[in-house]
């Protein structure tokens, strides 16, 4: 019966052994764990909630164009020679711009999360972007119905986005993901940082087959709930005809480009196309102008929903028309989903 002793005395030195020198080990790392915050996981469930993150990561990829694009154009349509022709210096109106669009610096965006604690029940998520880049311009003829860039004008731009996220605390346990759920969500609304002649003052979307009619008039006031209940997310089945009409208070007397950008998701693809001017009131020194245009509510074969952005983007007419003026823009972009 003392065989058995003789081996298992050892043996329980060498775990005490390895225990002590691993105690010992963890003692000396100087590595600290991170202190894990409500404020820290609310920012990570902004970005990775497929509910929230698929609209609001979705911002840069609605506004960005990748350069030179026809005023009209589908990211699924092949796209045209960006130049062709010589570089020639602007004369006069010898000149149009025929292809058009922003180029951000991916690389460069800043992104913030400011996160206000509601008492103990709700958190205010503002997600904010500085996003830098160029407006790109393609000048030139159209000779034969084919067109010929001559110049192409880089402006410098700088833009700011704002959106908000509205958290509500449903537990309180130790695992701070389990705690938070988010429960609306506003437009976005983004900005040039340059002092614009017009602002964006209304924007109204309309499904007469849904009978959904709605008009805002501050994208950072209006919210949107995540679920199908009333006031949520507005939802559209594939194929439905959306009417979206935007109005524009402006000090210039030229008209301003206004497009209506659809159908973007976070890895989506770009529908950028020009909105009709149909009324415009007021003046001499304040006119107020009406632009509006249908788009089709659509999903890839394979969806069965999808969540999407449909964007005002209005820029001032110097912005496109002349080489010097600077970029100047204001863009509204309101949450949708599309269902079969």
């Amino acid at each position: 019966m003392e065989r058995p002793m003789k081996y298992t005395l050892p043996l329980m030195c060498v775990v005490a052994f390895l225990f002590i020198m691993s105690f010992n080990g963890c003692s000396n790392n100087n590595t600290v764990t991170p202190v894990v915050t409500d404020q820290q996981v609310l920012q990570q469930m902004v970005k990775g909630i497929d509910s929230v993150a698929e609209f609001s990561t979705s911002d840069e990829a609605t506004i960005d164009d990748n350069g030179l694009k026809d005023p009209d154009y589908s990211g699924a349509a092949k796209e045209a020679a960006y130049f062709s022709g010589h570089m020639r210096v602007f004369v006069g109106d010898s000149l149009k711009p025929l292809r058009w669009g922003r180029h951000i610096f991916w690389t460069q965006i800043v992104r913030n999360y400011n996160i206000v604690m509601q008492g103990d029940t709700a958190a205010l998520v503002t997600i904010t972007k500085t996003i830098p880049g160029e407006f790109w311009i393609g000048f030139g003829t159209v000779v034969s119905d084919t067109a010929q860039i001559d110049t192409v004008v880089h402006k410098p731009f700088t833009e700011q986005t704002t959106r908000n996220v509205l958290f509500r605390r449903i537990a309180n346990t130790s695992v701070l993901e389990r705690n938070w759920l988010p429960v609306a969500i506003t437009l976005v609304q983004g900005k040039s940082q340059t002092t614009n002649p017009f602002l964006l003052a209304s924007v109204e979307v309309i499904d007469s087959i849904r009978h959904y009619d709605t008009t805002i008039t501050d994208p950072l006031t209006t919210w949107f709930k995540l679920g199908i209940l009333h006031g949520s997310i507005p939802r559209f089945i594939a194929g439905d005809s959306i009417l979206v009409r935007a109005s524009v208070l402006s000090s210039d007397d030229s008209n301003e480009v206004v497009v209506l950008r659809h159908s973007v998701a976070a890895r989506g693809l770009i529908n950028r196309v020009r909105m009709n001017l149909i009324s415009v009131t007021g003046g001499p020194t304040t006119h107020l102008r009406v632009y509006e245009r249908r788009f089709r509510a659509t999903l890839p074969l394979i969806a069965l929903l999808g969540r999407y952005n449909a964007l005002v983007d209005v820029f001032s007419h110097g912005s496109l028309y002349s080489l010097t003026d600077p970029f100047m823009n204001e863009f509204w972009g309101s949450p949708y989903i599309v269902v079969r």
